[in-house]
């Protein structure tokens, strides 16, 4: 049963929801398996050994190596299902633990995690207690902010989830934090945004939702309630560690492009990164900041090992985050 609450936020200025985005990197020391053991797995046999596939977008690169040499145009249901059921498998052996830096985030007292991780690792760090692998304790802390009327008759997200996510009561934040699987759950494998079909369908919808906030942004004054990430990400304050922002992420690169030109919003972008940087994360950079984030290294050099990088961003970001929220907060009290 979903929790019902409410994310409510000003648009801009001091108080406007601070949200951290986090990728694989921070799972490595969870012993996560790598994009390329997940590619793996899903290769069919007669596929293997494609070097050239290797210089494709990994998006188109996974629909190359998973779908049959000989798939009928169109294609049947029976290839589809068959798809299905090797994602479900290669999610049974995701890894699903916290480590000590995942266990730093719930001290960062965010108003929300995202993450692009398939895995409980997350709720893990947020809830050491629980099971996440458990429909129950999913069911327990799952919310879906779609209105009335949307779920009027209709069933619980699954194949995209821009309105749910789940509820940890941080009792330092009167609405908690919320934590979001944006680009799929592994418990849900139809879900999972992997493939450049399922970007583009996912590209769509979170249009949508920016059309919606930007409808109700127009002329409002003071708090509005958020109903997705999208419309979250567009007018909050997001801080992004441990994921390299690949240019295969076309719906997160719309959507930073769309914020950079949300007039009724002022959020700011941070991207961590850890020195060296190669010229292609180097070009990376440039091309973040033409898209208005601000590249932080944290203190970092190219001594700084892995471990000193990620605690010494999480410290970073846990400042500028009270930064952000100290004259809210003075004026409320």
């Amino acid at each position: 049963m979903e929790q019902q609450i409410a994310f409510r936020y000003p648009l801009r200025g001091p108080g406007r929801g601070q949200i951290l985005l986090i990728g694989n990197g921070l799972e490595y020391k969870s012993g996560q398996r790598s994009w390329e053991e997940l590619v793996r797995d899903l290769t069919l046999p007669e596929k293997r050994g494609m070097g050239e596939a290797q210089h494709l977008p990994f998006p188109l690169r996974y629909e190359l190596l998973s779908t049959p040499s000989q798939v009928p145009n169109p294609m049947e249901r029976r290839d589809i299902l068959q798809e299905e059921r090797r994602l479900a498998k290669a999610m049974k052996k995701m890894v699903h633990t916290s480590n000590p830096l995942l266990e730093q985030l719930p001290e960062l007292h965010m108003d929300h995690v995202f993450t692009t991780n398939y895995s409980y690792c997350l709720e893990h760090a947020f809830f050491p207690r629980r099971s996440f692998e458990k429909r129950g304790t999913r069911s327990k802390f799952r919310f879906d902010l779609r209105e009335a009327s949307e779920k009027e008759g209709k069933k619980r997200e699954v194949q995209y989830r821009l309105h749910t996510g789940y509820h940890f009561p941080d009792p330092h934040r009167p609405q908690g934090t919320g934590l979001w699987h944006i680009h799929g759950e592994s418990s849900v494998p139809q879900g999972i945004i992997l493939g450049h079909d399922r970007y583009g369908r996912l590209l769509a919808r979170i249009v949508g939702c920016c059309q919606e906030i930007g409808k109700r942004a127009a002329g409002a004054e003071g708090e509005l309630p958020f109903f997705s990430w999208p419309s979250l990400f567009l007018f909050g304050d997001v801080y992004i560690l441990g994921f390299g922002f690949d240019e295969c992420e076309f719906d997160l690169w719309w959507l930073l492009r769309r914020k950079q030109r949300e007039h009724n919003g002022d959020g700011k972008v941070y991207f961590y990164d850890k020195p060296p940087f190669d010229p292609q994360r180097k070009t990376r950079h440039l091309l973040l900041e033409a898209n208005g984030a601000e590249i932080r290294t944290a203190g970092a050099d190219a001594a700084t090992d892995y471990d000193d990088f990620y605690a010494a961003a999480i410290r970073d970001i846990g400042r500028t985050v009270e930064e952000r929220r100290r004259p809210a907060e003075e004026d409320k009290a």
